[in-house]
């Protein structure tokens, strides 16, 4: 059962999450000498990267950190379009994480190539005798649709039940060429927190939580089967359809 924790603002959601996925990164460097973790795009996560690379920065050993995305868009690497370099100039160049551990897409390929290529890489996460990458923690976000990742409703993409990183074609929002883990590459997940923000996600969030067949939720399902845990994170403007 997940859990849900409303905050008042985005200011208390980015300390909310800073502080579990710090708590959650170093928790599993004591336990097996690395933390595997799944970061996100998007204006949610942005306030707890700046977190985690100035008042958190010194409660992680970063060189036993390894980080992917969930999802990224099939542009050139340099594109505003894309997720990571943002993520890499807030927080992965401020840590100082080693190259080798960022598992980056090759975002500039066709999504097909980016797809495999990327879940070459990402079967290098997997423990021993799994198929699947382990993660220790999973940043995921949610759109106005009910999508998560580049997974969304109706798309030919969320139905792929074997691949673990597959290409999405037509994305209602723009670009549309993009790659994006599958439900199975969530499937071996220790922790998952799920940053949901802003009023306009309010209808959407009651219709999710009312048990709704939405991507975040078969998403949230997928975690839950093997075994990990998940945490909500809303924002009170987010909440406010919630009874």
């Amino acid at each position: 059962m997940a859990d849900i924790q409303i905050k008042a603002d985005l200011e208390a959601i980015a300390k909310a999450a800073a502080e579990l996925t710090a708590s959650i990164l170093s928790q599993a460097i004591a336990d097996h000498g690395q933390a595997n973790w799944l970061l996100s795009g998007g204006s949610a996560p942005m306030g707890a990267y700046c977190l985690l690379a100035s008042e958190y920065i010194d409660r992680v050993d970063w060189s036993k950190v390894v980080v992917a995305i969930g999802d990224e868009r099939c542009v050139p690497f340099d594109s505003p379009d894309a997720s990571w370099p943002l993520i890499n100039q807030t927080l992965l160049k401020v840590v100082r994480l080693p190259e080798n551990h960022q598992l980056r897409p090759k975002s500039d390929m066709s999504p097909e190539a980016a797809a495999e290529d990327y879940a070459e890489l990402l079967s290098g996460l997997a423990l021993e005798g799994d198929n699947v990458p382990h993660f220790d923690m999973v940043w995921l976000g949610m759109g106005g649709d009910g999508h998560t990742l580049s997974l969304f409703p109706g798309n030919p993409a969320l139905n792929d039940t074997e691949s673990l990183v597959v290409a999405v074609h037509d994305s209602p929002k723009p670009p549309p060429e993009r790659i994006s883990l599958s439900l199975k590459a969530l499937g071996n997940t220790s922790n998952c927190l799920v940053l949901v923000t802003g009023s306009e996600k309010a209808e959407i969030m009651s219709k999710v939580l009312s048990g709704g067949e939405y991507p975040i939720n078969q998403a949230i399902a997928a975690v839950e089967a093997g075994g990990g845990k998940v945490t909500w994170l809303l924002d009170e403007a987010a909440s406010s359809f919630i009874t």
